[in-house]
């Protein structure tokens, strides 16, 4: 292909003239079109630096969102951990507190408990001393009742016997003398009889 086109050169002047604008045209495109390329790759390597400067900033702005979100979130997390340490705290205080409180509530319970039956046990001791002492006072009584209704009625034995005497020696002396005697002793031995019968009635009780 080299040969031809040297020989059609050297044959005919005009064609290598021609030949050579053609290549100076080709060359002169080829030159614009390599400087389009190179303008169109440097407008394209700014936009891509542009992109990715963009692209970057958007990451770094997004990374110190997310970074001031994070840090957000770990700030409520501690605080919400503060304040259920606090609740935990507050409700183990709470919880010891009552649990204290009951333990005295249960002492002193336990000792007013200690101290009525104490008490019960002193009244049922006492009552029963009373009682005792009640029974032995009421035998008491009733032998001094007894002795004394004994005695009364030894007395009334003896006043009987010694109104007999005296009613046979004085019969012959005055009907009326006799007759108030006998009254006066009716009187005696109903009054006696009265005081027998509330003595043993009080021995009834």
């Amino acid at each position: 292909m080299g040969k031809f086109i040297e020989k059609y050169k050297s044959e005919d002047p005009n064609f290598k003239f021609e030949l050579n604008q053609l290549l100076q045209k080709i060359k002169l495109e080829k030159n614009k079109e390599t400087q389009d390329l190179f303008a169109t790759i440097n407008s394209l390597r700014k936009q891509l630096d542009e992109s990715i400067y963009q692209k970057n900033f958007a990451v770094q702005e997004a990374i110190s969102l997310k970074n001031d979100e994070l840090n957000q979130l770990k700030e409520s997390i501690s605080e919400l951990r503060s304040q259920l340490e606090k609740l935990k705290f507050e409700k183990r205080e709470a919880v010891q507190h009552q649990v204290q409180s009951s333990a005295n509530e249960i002492k002193e319970l336990k000792l007013s408990c200690s101290a009525l039956r104490k008490e019960m046990e002193n009244l049922k001791f006492e009552k029963k001393k009373a009682v005792q002492e009640a029974l032995r006072d009421s035998v008491i009584e009733i032998k001094e009742l007894k002795d004394s209704t004994s005695a009364l009625r030894n007395e009334l034995e003896k006043l009987k016997f010694s109104k007999k005497e005296e009613v046979q020696k004085v019969i012959y002396s005055s009907s009326d003398e006799i007759k108030q005697l006998k009254n006066s002793t009716q009187s005696l031995r109903d009054e006696l009889e009265k005081v027998i019968d509330d003595y043993e009635k009080k021995l009834k009780k």
